[in-house]
């Protein structure tokens, strides 16, 4: 489940990012999604960890 948010906001940057500049658009916004959804991954995995210290 932390996972998920990785290949849907890469999605989404990559169709973002084509209807913007086309091909080389879509390359630097499904890069972009990739980083942004790893770092909500690692958010979400972090705020999960903190909830079962408690």
């Amino acid at each position: 489940m932390g996972c998920l948010p990785v290949p849907l906001i890469a999605l989404i940057g990559f169709a973002i990012g084509y209807f913007i500049d086309g091909r080389t658009g879509s390359v630097w916004g499904g890069g972009i999604g990739l980083i942004v959804g790893l770092a909500l991954a690692v958010i979400l995995l972090r705020a999960m960890r903190r909830a079962n210290r408690r």
